[in-house]
């Protein structure tokens, strides 16, 4: 028997109904409707026959709920002629994926832990954990308690352009507050949208989400700038400073300016890797930022500033942040003081001053300027590249550091040597040597 033929309308006797249609339901039930007139029985009884003969027995009594959804999606359709919308199907299972994904999602504050522990284990250097942190801290701050699985690209994209600068805490408070007043620049934006990135193709690995949000999100893109980079005197003011106010920075900052190593390898270097023999320094990749060890040359200008102060072992430099900054600060105030009195006294003889020494100093500067005359002394890109460990094509050296000096400046860096002559330096690890007690020799 067709399904059309289980439709049945049969009269009924009852107070108030006359007349009742049956049809097939789920499984082998039968669902059943009366009716008081005639009429509206036989429509009834019609349109199930429709129904049931287009979709089967299978699906059994389409609700209510469910004949309202297809009648909205219908009068949808038409109400779009000029745009074809999705088919409903695939609306359907795109809905029903990411309903189930949210049941198996976590929410964003336990896939950036998830995330740092993951990073952590994998070995990240400090520095890079600490920005995942902070720039991933701040993505908690304002979807923590949100399933990570529903975040979208458009809350990401807004989420980015709208990042404020955060002011220090209160005396007395722990907690910074954004800043609405001021934006974050476009390179902080950039780096805050490369770490939610991180984050969010971290959570695809683990089936927390099905496609990464900030794929299609906001890409703030930053003006491109050249390297700040120190001249030849003020590279020779800055190094006579340091011998005067702070010698013992003079082999962190002589290894980046004469080596173009990157502060961070400084700070991870000992002098056992340093070889003046030989002439060479040996990265190896426990130091280095890219986990490959590499040999840098030792040119002289380099090995004048390290032979005064050269030590079999031990840390090139004090690993305490406060310190170093202390001792730079006494540098800086030192070559600030000279400025202001060639100031007055250029004035006084109605000449124009020298210009004063850059404080701050721009980010980076001693490995930019290592990176422009090398280049410019050496003519070799390759070489410069093996010297500052890049990866990449010797044409980044290229679009970023030439033309930014002279040949004559170039050969005036590289003659660059220490004023003083060799002094003693205390290690900050270690204590001062105790001169020996004064004895009476005997009789």
């Amino acid at each position: 028997m067709r399904s059309t033929e289980k439709v049945t309308l049969k009269p009924l006797k009852h107070a108030r109904y006359s007349w009742v249609v049956r049809w097939p339901g789920p499984g082998e039930s039968r669902l059943q409707k009366a009716f008081k007139t005639e009429t509206a029985a036989k429509a009834w009884a019609k349109a199930r026959k429709a129904e049931l003969g287009d979709v089967g027995l299978s699906f059994g009594s389409i609700t209510e709920p469910e004949r309202a959804a297809v009648q909205f999606w219908r009068g949808f359709v038409e109400s779009v002629p000029d745009a074809e919308p999705p088919a409903l199907m695939a609306i359907l299972q795109d809905y029903a994926e990411r309903w189930k994904a949210t049941r198996s999602s976590v929410t964003v504050e336990a896939a950036v832990l998830a995330y740092e522990a993951a990073k952590d284990a994998e070995g990240l250097r400090p520095l890079s954990l600490q920005g995942i942190r902070t720039r991933c801290g701040r993505f908690v701050r304002d979807f923590g308690s949100r399933p990570i699985c529903s975040i979208t690209s458009a809350e990401v994209s807004d989420w980015i352009l709208s990042l404020a600068a955060v002011r220090k805490p209160a005396k007395g408070s722990r907690n910074a507050k954004p800043d609405t007043s001021a934006q974050l620049g476009l390179v902080a934006k950039r780096n805050h949208r490369l770490a939610v990135s991180g984050l969010f193709s971290y959570a695809k690995t683990r089936g927390w989400v099905r496609e990464n949000p900030v794929t299609d999100a906001a890409r703030p893109k930053p003006p491109k700038t050249r390297p700040g980079i120190l001249r030849p005197v003020d590279v020779a003011r800055f190094f006579s400073a340091l011998e005067a106010a702070a010698p013992s920075l003079v082999s962190f900052w002589a290894v980046r300016f004469f080596a173009g190593i990157r502060e961070q390898e400084s700070l991870r270097m000992d002098w056992s890797m340093v070889d003046l023999a030989a002439g060479e320094i040996h990265l190896p990749d426990t130091v280095t930022k890219t986990g490959h060890a590499r040999t840098v040359k030792i040119e002289p200008a380099l090995a004048a500033f390290l032979a005064p102060h050269k030590r079999p072992d031990g840390p090139i430099v004090t690993p305490s942040p406060m310190a170093r900054r202390w001792h730079l600060g006494k540098a800086l105030a030192l070559l600030e003081a000279e400025d202001t009195a060639a100031k007055e006294h250029a004035s006084k003889k109605d000449k124009d001053a020298p210009r004063p020494f850059p404080v701050p100093m721009p980010a980076n500067v001693a490995r930019h300027s290592f990176a422009t005359m090398h280049l410019l002394a050496f003519r070799h890109a390759g070489e410069t590249s093996i010297q500052l460990g890049h990866g990449g094509s010797p044409e980044m050296l290229h679009r970023h550091y030439k033309g930014m000096a002279t040949e004559a400046e170039a050969k005036a860096f590289w003659s660059i040597r220490p004023a003083a002559g060799p002094v003693n330096v205390v290690s900050m690890e270690s204590p001062a040597p105790k001169k020996p007690a004064n004895r009476k020799k005997a009789l």
